[in-house]
């Protein structure tokens, strides 16, 4: 693979005086996937931070949504935001994994990050993904994934079966055009990635989820019993009646709570459910309880340190 890099010394929000910023692709001539926005400190480094954005979303668009790439990164972490696949192609060969498989060695190596010192985490569907990584390389014996220290996610959805039906709700109740436009586009895919609804292909929804409650000890977030894991959530049910008509059962909520339930029930005490009650707002000001802003970079990187 040949490299083409694009070295920034400033960030949209101005002059960056403790790091500076590159993009790079990791595929000759193909600047619309396999790429990542890495921020590197200009001070020692402690640690790799990768964060997976949300379905749809590009890496630079990451950098209005929280300040955390750009604190993480002046607090000494090397922070890789990738995209690592076209999002609106359906990617039914896991491409999206083998990609992250390789990109993390590759960048461990090229920056010099210190052994086990590696944390990885997303928004929404990136933290899905976030999860699932973490789960098959403690899953594994073999060593074939690094594996992360800690890893976390900001308002994830964890069980796609509950994700099915939650789009299928959504549908039906017709409410809200926003919604509903996104959960047909969201179903079709399903059925062409999983091969159909959960009533028909319940194994394979119990195998990409990354916290199945039906599955024994919750299906694969089992293997994360060890390590440290944080799932934040604005659990705004006002929000949601108001906006979509919802109700607990289809929120991201419910599946927060129950995996960070069961992680302790498995022993992990360093499982932490984040209340961020209130505290979502999109990067145009609009009150919005699945916004990355939910987290709290300052008090987030605390917690990272320590876990290091």
């Amino acid at each position: 693979m040949r490299y083409i890099c694009m070295v920034c010394l400033c960030l949209m929000y101005g002059a960056l005086s403790a790091q500076t910023m590159e993009t790079i692709y990791r595929t000759s001539k193909d600047t619309t996937q396999n790429y990542y926005l890495v921020l590197k400190p200009l001070v020692p480094v402690k640690g790799l931070l990768v964060i997976l954005p949300g379905f749809g979303t590009i890496p630079k668009e990451v950098l209005q949504e929280t300040k955390l790439p750009e604190k993480a990164a002046k607090a000494g972490f090397v922070v890789v935001i990738p995209l690592l696949v076209d999002y609106f192609v359906v990617d039914t060969t896991n491409l999206f994994e083998k990609r992250l498989a390789t990109l993390i060695p590759e960048v461990v190596k090229k920056y010099a990050i210190p052994i086990n010192a590696f944390i990885i985490g997303g928004h929404s569907l990136g933290g899905h993904q976030a999860l699932r990584y973490a789960e098959k390389a403690y899953e594994s014996k073999l060593g074939v994934l690094i594996r992360p220290k800690s890893v976390f996610g900001v308002d994830p959805p964890l069980n796609m079966k509950r994700l099915w039906n939650s789009f299928a709700y959504n549908v039906r109740i017709n409410f809200s055009k926003v919604s509903v436009e996104e959960s047909k586009f969201m179903l079709q895919r399903f059925q062409v990635l999983y091969g159909g609804s959960p009533s028909q292909k319940p194994v394979v929804y119990e195998s990409v989820s990354s916290y199945y409650p039906e599955a024994p000890d919750g299906g694969n977030i089992c293997y994360l019993k060890d390590i440290p894991v944080r799932l934040y959530c604005d659990p705004d049910i006002n929000w949601v009646i108001a906006n979509r008509r919802g109700s607990y059962e289809y929120m991201n909520a419910s599946d927060l709570s129950g995996c960070i339930s069961q992680l302790k029930n498995l022993g992990n005490n360093k499982a932490e459910f984040i209340n961020c009650l209130g505290k979502g707002y999109l990067p145009d000001g609009r009150r919005h309880p699945h916004a990355f802003s939910i987290l709290d970079p300052d008090e987030f990187i605390e917690w990272a340190i320590q876990c290091l």
